[in-house]
């Protein structure tokens, strides 16, 4: 009988010789890719490592004229050329809402009185509502148009139901700011687009704004709500500090060529509101983190807390009123609004959206019987991330308009 184990000792030597070229194959493939897969993991961990040694540029504010406020004291905790006259473009109709409040408070007008839509008014750029000339719509809704969207059309028909014309509504828009003080102030118009000698200053937009707050309190939830919706279409108001700064509580925007991006931002705090302006900023990213951080400050800094300051109405202590500047050749070269792409800051002040309400309804026609606004119960009880840094990102000492978090030159008037 025939020893298997014999005939496989004697086959096995000449089998394993013709596949000992097919294993040497596999052996070098399988090297090669462990090397490659090696290669490719080092080289991530190596990308990794540069971008963790990546520095991002700190927070930058806007270089341009800038002032904190607190309200409930007036008087002013931080300023810088507060008195140089600026083109205030949609900030305009914070003294538009102040006629249009006074005439009310007088009996001239109502809520419920009914405006028309002029060819004059229609006539305007955006941002507009664009209802055809004819439209009828109640001052409530027109109100609530003009300050979240900043319709410049309603902000027109608003001031021609108050004034007669625009002109004559600009007429008491320039009363108005002389009985108040706001003495680099002269306005054209009654919805900031540009105009030759139309201007006025950070300072004289803090005081009407704060006077709006003191005198006119009944109507500052205007000034907070977020979005509106005109049937299916929902407007969010473009100041972005509403839901993604704790506390936030109003005001207003503003932009043209000439003017750059403007804010008048409050917040409230324990208590306690501040209100700050920021002027000709190169874009909306910068404007809304600069009224952010100039907001924290306040709240946090021991010199900038109740009592300091100065009082806005010592209008010497702010500087002479000096020439307006034009930012057009800044944000607009060309004539054309230069595209800014967001940049990513090692720090901010402001929080990822935090939805607070649903938008408010605001209707054309004649309509009486508008929504009441709900309002969010609390806003100082919104979790509280900001000033957050960003884990990982060592930081380095900037230069020029970076500025570090903790070197907002000391408060003075």
């Amino acid at each position: 009988m025939i020893d298997l184990s014999v005939i496989r000792s004697l086959r096995l030597p000449s089998f394993q010789a013709r596949l000992r070229p097919f294993f040497l194959a596999c052996f070098c493939l399988m090297l090669s890719l462990s090397l490659g897969l090696i290669a490719s993991l080092q080289f991530v961990r190596a990308s990794a490592a540069t971008e963790s040694q990546k520095v991002l540029p700190e927070l930058k504010i806007s270089p341009n004229p800038i002032l904190l406020l607190d309200v409930e004291s007036g008087n002013v905790l931080y300023q810088r050329d507060a008195n140089r006259k600026w083109y205030p473009a949609s900030l305009t109709k914070l003294m538009t809402a102040y006629v249009i409040f006074k005439a009310i408070e007088t009996g001239e007008i109502s809520e419920d009185s009914v405006l028309t839509v002029s060819k004059h008014a229609l006539s305007y750029p955006p941002a507009k509502m664009g209802f055809p000339v004819g439209t009828q719509l109640t001052v409530g809704n027109a109100i609530r148009m003009m300050i979240v969207k900043s319709a410049n059309d309603i902000a027109a028909a608003l001031a021609e139901r108050v004034g007669g014309s625009e002109a004559g509504f600009a007429a008491r828009m320039n009363a108005e700011a002389q009985r108040l003080g706001m003495h680099a102030s002269h306005f054209v118009n009654a919805n900031g687009l540009y105009a030759s000698g139309h201007v006025s200053s950070a300072r004289d937009m803090a005081l009407i704004a704060r006077q709006l707050l003191v005198e006119y309190p009944q109507y500052s939830y205007l000034f907070q709500i977020p979005a509106i919706r005109h049937g299916k279409t929902v407007l969010r108001s473009y100041n972005t500090l509403l839901e993604r700064f704790r506390g936030a509580n109003g005001m207003k925007t503003g932009f043209v060529c000439a003017s750059g991006y403007n804010i008048v931002a409050t917040a409230r705090r324990n208590g306690r509101q501040l209100l700050a302006v920021v002027m000709g900023a190169p874009n909306s990213q910068i404007r809304a983190e600069t009224a952010a951080f100039l907001l924290t400050e306040g709240f946090q800094r021991q010199d900038m807390s109740a009592g300091a300051g100065v009082s806005i109405a010592q209008e010497a202590a702010f500087g002479p009123i000096s020439a307006v500047a034009d930012m057009s050749p800044v944000v607009c070269p060309n004539g054309q609004v230069k595209w800014s792409p967001q940049v990513k800051y090692s720090s901010s002040y402001l929080t990822p959206r935090i939805k607070l309400m649903e938008p408010v309804r605001v209707y054309a026609g004649v309509r009486s019987a508008e929504q009441p606004v709900i309002l969010p119960r609390s806003l100082e009880q919104l979790p509280l991330y900001a000033p957050r840094q960003k884990a990982g990102i060592p930081v380095k000492q900037q230069k020029g308009s970076n500025v570090r978090l903790a070197e907002l030159p000391r408060a003075k008037p």
